[in-house]
């Protein structure tokens, strides 16, 4: 086995390498780069050569054009030999696997939230599948390798799902800082055994709630001992998926969904992100003036996972036939909440309270206030889904504080909880 590459179980696959990211690099670079300059070249030089038609006509411009065409030319003929020569050299081994280090599996991360459902479709090794995480690695989902991996399971796994461009280690954010994390302190103050789960959040949320439903399946079935209850928490987008995944489990007449007994989203955008909003608006504006529309390009390539943010879908009939760059997206399909479990929504604002300017603007930097505690333009999305506020903390803190921690664990320990209503829209 490589250096730096486990296995559990025969989930063992060829893994990405550095020349993988390398070649991707060169071809964004082609594409997005060299594309992007040229566009905007033109556009400029077409503003330009308005005013010499009237003098030299079409010839200046008609000599420019070819000098520039070649130029680009062959800078995107030597950016797509090089990455077609890297990607040679990473299938046959060459380059060190990407994944053998905390950074690199960073990377890929970022990569798939950025462009995960182009990965996905290409086939490229980058893309992630998701699966149980154990010290940085898949651990298939049968009975041997789990048992192997969880050798102290308990009948209650708490299942935590990581936000955008995240992983299964973001959990450890602030580690040093704090001396533990939510993982660790599931495993040593509840019955519950903490299972971290990595998956690629350039897909659609409904796609990944979808794979969660088929994971969590297999989870009953081969899980060390039998599972008595289930424990959601997700980071930002990974509320989203648990939702989509006991949506789903509904729709398709699944039970495993029974035995959720609390859903915990810390800095979910219920009712959308901000940032993917401001994004959208920011690709409609530069379309209008030719030098910046190939910017807006830029913009509109980003993936269906970040477009899913803008207001917070869980349900593929929510987006399917729908033009995912276009005006879009403000009609919700019900989701009914599971009647059995408790929704609990932990929101952050930057400023010292709600009413702070930073807070009114920027919530918690990604997410408002609002959306992060479940209310819409309609009034609550879960009802009767409690939440807690965390002030004078941004969106990744939530991964890991101290505060956020003795709420987990008071919520999966206690056994009765005094009703607490929503805020108002703020």
């Amino acid at each position: 086995m490589r250096p730096g590459y486990r296995q559990y179980g025969n989930m063992t696959a060829e893994p990405a390498r550095t020349t993988d990211v390398a070649a991707l690099a060169l071809d964004y670079g082609d594409r997005v780069i060299v594309g992007t300059v040229r566009d905007v070249h033109q556009a400029v030089s077409s503003r330009l050569f308005r005013t010499t038609r009237l003098v030299g006509g079409r010839v200046p411009e008609s000599l420019h054009d070819a000098v520039v065409t070649s130029v680009y030319g062959a800078v995107s003929g030597v950016l797509r030999v090089s990455s077609g020569s890297v990607r040679a050299l990473a299938s046959r081994g060459v380059g060190r696997p990407i994944e053998a280090t905390p950074r690199g599996r960073l990377v890929v991360a970022a990569i798939n939230g950025l462009i995960g459902d182009e990965l996905r479709m290409l086939d490229d090794p980058q893309a992630i599948t998701m699966a149980v995480r154990v010290d940085g690695a898949d651990v298939a989902p049968t009975g041997w390798p789990l048992t192997q991996a969880f050798r102290d399971a308990t009948s209650h796994p708490v299942i935590f799902l990581h936000g955008l461009c995240e992983n299964d280690e973001s959990w450890s954010n602030g580690a040093k800082a704090h001396g533990t994390t939510y993982p660790q302190r599931v495993a040593t103050e509840t019955d519950g055994t903490p299972v971290l789960i990595r998956y690629n959040t350039g897909l659609h949320i409904s796609e990944n709630g979808h794979h969660l439903d088929t994971l969590i399946q297999q989870l009953i079935e081969n899980w060390p001992v039998p599972i008595t209850r289930i424990t959601l928490i997700g980071h930002s987008m990974g509320g989203l998926v648990a939702r989509a995944a006991t949506n789903h489990a509904t729709a398709a007449g699944e039970t495993w969904h029974h035995l959720v007994r609390d859903i915990v989203c810390l800095g979910t955008p219920h009712a959308g992100a901000n940032l993917e909003k401001v994004a959208h608006l920011g690709s409609q504006l530069l379309r209008f003036w030719p030098e910046s529309a190939p910017f807006s390009s830029i913009l509109e390539q980003r993936s269906a996972g970040i477009v899913d943010l803008r207001h917070g879908y869980i349900s593929r009939d929510e987006w399917e036939g729908q033009d995912l760059t276009g005006q879009w997206g403000l009609d919700r399909i019900a989701a009914a909440p599971l009647a059995h479990a408790e929704y609990h929504f932990v929101a952050a604002t930057l400023g010292a309270s709600q009413r702070h300017p930073l807070s009114g603007v920027l919530g918690d930097l990604l997410v408002h206030f609002s959306s992060a505690t479940g209310v819409g333009p309609a009034g609550p999305i879960v009802e009767g889904a409690r939440f807690e506020y965390l002030p004078s903390a941004h969106h990744f803190a939530l991964l890991n504080h101290p505060r956020v921690g003795d709420w987990i664990v008071d919520w999966i320990t206690a056994r009765t909880r005094a009703p607490r209503a929503l805020p108002a829209s703020t």
